[in-house]
């Protein structure tokens, strides 16, 4: 009997490893069970994530090796060769950013070589490559001789407060330390871009890849962490302040002096630093406490939020620091029309630090490139993680989208239109003359903006508050993004006069705080925030603008909501960050995404933004969707008040995926199409599927490719409404147009037609087989494949496989048995 993938490991591969020279052969990853958009909160699914198997080089005097293959192992009787794909090969190398795929039945092996794309073998395992080859290869395709002293960043441990490194931050924080190695040979400012998607933790990355540095001996000078909030201030303090005690501070001035002068981790805002300075003071902070080249490392966290410049003047200050770009939205600028723009040379950045110090008003295109061109000033992010993948490995919530309309947003209203319509100013209520319309044509994404329906925003709150409480109650987190000030009052407004209805109509009590407005500056809701974030009993809609865009964990949060229009794939996708987080302690694995103005669409577009133009007071504000109408920013125009009538209609639901590289929004349908298409590629008949379906390897293999093709089962079969039918009755009747019937159906129906049958045979045997049928009707399939099915009392007590060897081979017995049950 050939041996299993476990087996085969221990007995034939590891032993050959160790012959090869690798003394610690390889690490094991495991990753947390998938997530699946089931049900109101999602669920994690049942039994152990994905496995993987590093395999890892070493050097004399390293604390931890360095993984740089991916090691398939398979059972004995498999071909190396089977699963190994060009696409797959590439998509693994960078997922893990290894060099190389091998894999083995423990007698041969085959390759992937992710520099030249070319698949070899199978070759005999007794040639498989030893510790020094493979390591002369690295150096070879990399230029990274790991033997020089250089390289011991590559071979350090984690910090003991963050010990249990997930293996994308893992893998992020080496293709860091690849691309410094790699910029250092070459003589250029080592410079490095990690694009993950919100909630994969990046700070935690930061810490343990400064404390990897630390340890290497490559932090003689401090480090500088910035960011451009408290809020993200905060959390990176508790994280680094984790790792490297009172050696990380927050830069703050006391008793007139710089309070993180002796740390060797110093945090900061842009604000602190006085990059906010819109007077000659600009970065008095910055030049007054630190010289120039002060900081060994410049960590720019959420480098997307460019400020347009103001912290270009950093960078530049410090060309020689090694400069790491933190986002999930990696900023581009859209040329200008004729005009191609690079960034500063490495010599230009040397010599711009001496340059006097400048106002706002002087901030150059060049410092734009730098801080809102992520892509070309830090080059290509050396590592990726998307949501989707963070979604499959479990470490974010899954994402289920309900697209629905306003009527009237189809309407595009003419400025003779609006005035016949006797607008008023929605403040004051005095009539809008045609001098206070700024436009010949209003459409739908002005708006909330500059043109307010009366009924729409009551009828999308009504909707929304109705789908709230189909999809797990009223009393739920939720963020609603809007699109001004205003609009955000009379949206909280609508939806707590809508739950005091429910309440009075269901006999509950209100609850403090339902909804509320959540915007910067006094009373006006911030303060908020934490109980949205700490409790289950108030604050449940947050009604904003930015506010809560960015830099704001709320784990429990159930929903996000558009109620505005957007442009920006980088606001849209931060703003859907923030539903990501899952939170164990209320079971929370999944948020719902509810779209009512297309923003959606913006799933899988490029990360662009138009180039800076100026304020008027001489800085410079990005193109795109900044704060609306707020800080300096031109003069709002009046926005008109008149009547409308409108209605919700739905647009269908969606589930988020991948597909060719970009995030996608999938409808159900075309969901539908792919998975039925791809079973009944394996079984062309309705017969063939039975006894697919009945051979338990089969079946499996079934199932693993639709999982990995990220086509999930379960998760359809949920979103059609199909929980009570097992997954054989779900692809017979969406696949063959065969009657679907319910577990308790099939079940009862094998029982009722093979009475003869259980007559004929000796009474122990029926009764076990007849209690097969009744755990059927239980839990499906599932619950003829598990061990646990022969511990049924009624099954142990008739005498279990014992008693069905009294009439044959129990195997033979157990399929006979279930070719009737899916005949049935």
């Amino acid at each position: 009997m050939s041996m299993n993938e476990a087996e085969t490991r221990y007995e034939l591969i590891d032993p050959a490893l160790r012959a090869k020279g690798y003394t610690r052969p390889y690490l094991r990853l495991e990753t947390k069970a998938p997530v699946e958009p089931v049900g109101f909160k999602g669920r994690r699914k049942s039994g152990p994530g994905r496995v993987d198997y590093l395999l890892c080089v070493d050097v004399p005097g390293g604390k931890a090796p360095l993984p740089i293959a991916i090691l398939e192992a398979k059972a004995e009787s498999r071909d190396p060769l089977e699963g190994m794909q060009q696409a797959k090969g590439y998509a693994e190398c960078e997922r893990f950013d290894a060099k190389y795929i091998f894999s083995t039945n423990g007698h041969r092996y085959a390759k992937f070589n992710a520099f030249d794309g070319q698949q070899t073998g199978p070759f005999p395992l007794a040639e498989f490559p030893d510790h020094q080859r493979l390591t002369d290869c690295y150096h070879r395709h990399t230029g990274i001789n790991l033997e020089a002293p250089s390289t011991s960043l590559l071979f350090q441990t984690d910090s003991t407060a963050y010990p249990d490194t997930r293996y994308y931050q893992d893998a992020a924080i080496r293709a860091v330390f690849e691309k410094i190695l790699e910029c250092e040979k070459e003589g250029k400012p080592p410079r490095a871009l990690l694009s993950l998607a919100t909630g994969a933790g990046k700070t935690i990355i930061a810490a343990n890849l400064l404390w990897r540095l630390h340890e290497a001996g490559r932090l003689p000078k401090p480090v500088l962490f910035l960011c451009d909030r408290d809020e993200l201030r905060e959390q990176a303090y508790q994280k680094l302040s984790a790792v490297f005690g009172d050696n990380a501070r927050i830069v703050k001035t006391e008793r007139g002096e710089n309070a993180a002068r002796n740390a060797r981790i110093h945090i900061a805002t842009y604000q602190t630093l006085g990059l906010d300075d819109d007077s000659q003071d600009f970065a008095s902070f910055l030049t007054e406490h630190y010289g120039n080249d002060a900081f060994s490392v410049i960590i720019i966290d959420e480098c997307h939020r460019s400020a347009w410049g103001r912290w270009s003047v950093v960078l530049k200050r410090n060309p020689n620091a090694i400069q790491i770009g933190l986002t999930a939205t990696p900023r581009s600028l859209r040329e200008s029309r004729n005009v191609k723009r690079k960034a500063p040379e490495p010599d230009e950045i040397r010599g711009a630090f001496e340059a006097p110090r400048r106002s706002p008003a002087q901030i150059t295109d060049d410092d734009a490139e730098i801080t809102a061109h992520n892509e070309r000033y830090f080059g290509k992010a050396v590592y990726e993680y998307t949501l989707v993948e963070a979604q499959h490995d479990g470490y974010l919530a899954a994402c289920e989208i309900v697209k629905r309309k306003a009527t009237i947003d189809a309407r595009v209203f003419t400025k003779a239109e609006v005035l016949a319509a006797h607008p008023v100013n929605i403040k004051t209520g005095q009539a809008l003359t045609e001098a206070d319309l700024t436009k010949e044509t209003y459409t739908c994404k002005d708006f909330d903006k500059e043109l307010f329906i009366d009924m729409r925003t009551p009828a999308m709150c009504s909707d929304l508050f109705q789908l709230l409480c189909e999809n797990g109650g009223p009393e739920q987190k939720v963020i609603i993004f809007c699109t001004r000030e205003f609009h955000a009052d009379r949206v909280a407004m609508y939806m707590n006069n809508l739950y005091a209805t429910w309440c009075a109509e269901h006999g509950r009590e209100r609850k403090d705080d339902y909804a509320f407005k959540c915007m910067g500056g006094p009373n006006k809701g911030a303060d908020k925030i934490e109980v949205m974030r700490g409790s289950g009993e108030r604050a449940f809609i947050a009604c904003t603008v930015d506010l809560l865009e960015a830099g704001v964990d709320i784990e429990r949060l159930n929903s996000v909501v558009f109620f505005r229009y957007l442009q920006s794939s980088i606001k849209f996708y931060q703003m859907v960050g923030r539903g990501t987080r899952i939170h164990e302690e209320t079971k929370k694995y999944k948020f719902w995404l509810y779209d009512y103005t297309g923003v959606t669409d913006l799933f899988g577009t490029d990360f662009i933004s138009d180039p800076p133009h100026p304020r008027p007071n001489g800085g410079g504000e990005g193109g795109g969707e900044g704060g609306l109408y707020g800080g300096d920013g031109p003069v709002p125009p009046r926005v008109g008040e008149i009547p409308g009538q409108t209605a919700v209609i739905s647009d269908g639901n969606y589930i988020l995926g991948r597909r060719e590289g970009q995030d996608v929004r999938i409808p159900i349908d075309e969901y539908r199409r792919e998975m039925i298409a791809r079973v009944v590629s394996e079984a062309h008949s309705l017969d063939e599927f039975r006894q697919l379906w009945i051979e338990s390897q089969k079946r499996r293999r079934l199932i693993d490719h639709l999982v990995g093709d990220q086509l999930e089962p379960e998760v359809l079969r949920d979103l059609e409404q199909m929980n009570d039918y097992d997954l054989y009755d779900f692809f017979a009747h969406h696949g063959y147009k065969a009657r679907a019937l319910k577990r308790p159906e099939r079940g009862g129906l094998y029982l009722m037609d093979n009475k003869a049958w259980f007559e004929s045979l000796a009474s122990d045997a029926a009764a076990v087989l007849r209690g097969i049928g009744r755990q059927f009707a239980l839990d499906g399939t599932h619950a003829l494949e598990t061990p646990t099915l022969w511990d049924v009392p009624e099954i142990r007590s008739a005498g279990g496989l014992d008693a069905l060897a009294k009439v044959g081979e129990p195997v033979q017995v157990v399929t006979e048995a279930k070719q009737r049950l899916f005949a049935a």
